[in-house]
Order: C-alpha cells, then structure tokens, then sequence
C-alpha cells in the first residue's frame, strides 16, 4: 500500500485493533471470517498484525474493512466512513487546489476556441452565400453618386 502520513496511519491502525479484538472476543478464526467474506486470510492477518506494506492500494483496503466489520456484527460502513473522513478529506482539499489551478489555465484556451467558432462561422457564412460577397464587393467598387439622388427626383 501507499505510504500514509501520521494520522492516516493511526486511524488505520484503530481500526484494525478494533477489528481484530471483536474477533478474538467472539472466538471467531480468521480463516472462517476469510471464507465468509471471501478475503484470503493472509491479508486480514496483515491488517489485524498493521503490516499496512502488504495490503493493496487504501480503496481496497476500505472496502476490506466494511466487509470484515460487516461480518462481525460491527458497523462496516461507518468504520469506513471513519477513515475516509479522517483520511480522504485532507486530500480532497489539495485536490480542489489543483482542480481550482488547471481551470484557471484552461480559461484562455477555452476564450481562443470561442475566437475559432466565430471565426469559422463567418467562414461558412460568407461560403454559403456568395451573392452576398458579390454584392458587398460592387457597393465598395461603385462611387456613391452625389447627383444621382437629384437626377432620381427629375
């Protein structure tokens, strides 16, 4: 598993003293638990004996710990909870640091691509109606006629 810092380690290590002295007061054997909810014994060994190196990553080890407490009469979801509370949310803030950090370098990106729609709007714009390019292009060639206005009237 993943080195954890202090205070996960100690919330962990709760957790599996408390897991491993409901068993042995039940007089339960962690093989029959194993077999119940199909985890190998050598890894609820390892999590009651807190060799933490040897588990796998902390999201499997949490749905490890709902299952065990789960078949030992205890809460599984709120040990769980315990230890995503104490352990995740510090995390989680770091997380929306980063999250708050990539949309603000994403913003200019995402004004260039709103300058690009516009831009190829217009394209296809002018594509489809050609006559409309003709006819802008003949009002700017043609001098405007200060008498014609007069000669009109007559």
């Amino acid at each position: 598993m993943k080195l954890l810092n202090e205070t996960q380690l100690e919330q962990l290590k709760e957790i599996s003293i408390q897991l491993r002295q409901v068993r042995q007061e039940k007089s339960i054997q962690i093989e029959e638990i194993a077999a119940q909810i199909l985890i190998r014994p050598a890894i609820l060994l390892a999590l009651e004996e807190q060799r933490f190196e040897e588990l796998p990553e902390l999201v499997f080890v949490q749905g490890f710990i709902r299952r065990y407490g789960d078949a030992l009469g205890l809460d599984g979801n709120a040990l769980t909870h315990t230890l995503i509370t104490k352990i995740l949310r510090p995390d989680s803030n770091h997380d929306s640091n980063k999250l708050d950090n990539k949309i603000a370098k994403h913003i200019p990106i995402f004004g260039i691509y709103i300058l690009l729609l516009v831009a190829a709007s217009i394209g296809l714009f002018y594509t489809v109606n050609p006559q409309f390019i003709a006819e802008s292009l003949a009002q700017k060639q043609k001098p405007p006629s200060r008498f014609s206005s007069s000669q009109d009237a007559l």
